[in-house]
């Protein structure tokens, strides 16, 4: 695919396809596309295809270029404890609360600033130490320190596959989130939402119940060096 109108038309066609596949309404899944490395100006014309969620890693970079006119940001990265106030304001859902400091630290600001912030925590299913987040046994304890916030909401789950073993690999740790989030959300409405999913494995993610995908190359073509 030469332009970004005909790559967001072939990630459109594949999550279409895989909707259909599993049964679900193409509605039911937010394509995120992450403009990581990529430039205010492909950001913006992004937009003007219809685009309004994207992605970034890094705070200051997302500081550069955000906030956008009818575009909003989703806080991809794992979150470090002293960027919370900086990234907050701007940011429609913080997809990488990964340790109990900052989800206290997320809380904490969104008081103080008088925002309403929405969150997921970002769970570690696989064995890679690269990787951050809550491990299964540590989920409760996260999940019952928000249920007593009042300021910053709980949504849900965002999880990573491992960084090998492609389609095949990915799936079951897909299948493990959605298991995971299911066992939490009872007595808790607001919290349905599932982050998973990228540009080689979205429809693995579709399958397993992603509500939002968290795709880059696919969407913007390749991303320039650090």
């Amino acid at each position: 695919m030469d332009t970004l109108a005909e790559r967001l038309h072939m990630v459109e066609r594949r999550i279409e396809d895989a909707c259909r596949i599993a049964g679900r309404n193409r509605a039911e899944v937010t394509l995120v596309a992450v403009s990581k490395r990529h430039s205010a100006a492909e950001i913006g014309e992004a937009v003007a295809l219809g685009l309004s969620e994207f992605g970034e890693n890094y705070v200051q970079e997302a500081l550069e270029k955000f906030p956008v006119p009818s575009a909003n940001l989703h806080f991809i990265g794992s979150l470090q404890k002293n960027k919370v106030r900086k990234i907050l304001p701007i940011t429609a859902l913080v997809h990488g609360v990964s340790s109990l400091p900052v989800l206290e630290a997320v809380e904490r600001v969104a008081g103080e600033e008088g925002i309403g912030a929405e969150f997921l925590l970002q769970l570690h299913l696989t064995e890679e130490p690269t990787k951050h987040g809550f491990a299964p046994e540590d989920i409760p304890e996260a999940v019952a320190m928000a249920d007593g916030f009042r300021h910053a909401r709980l949504r849900g789950f965002m999880v990573m596959a491992p960084l090998d073993g492609g389609r095949e690999a990915a799936r079951p740790v897909f299948a493990r989130a959605r298991t995971l989030l299911e066992g939490f959300r009872e007595g808790r409405p607001g919290m349905g939402l599932l982050s998973m999913g990228m540009s080689q494995d979205l429809e693995e993610a579709i399958l397993e119940g992603a509500t939002h995908l968290r795709v880059g190359t696919a969407v913007f073509g390749e991303r320039s060096s650090p």
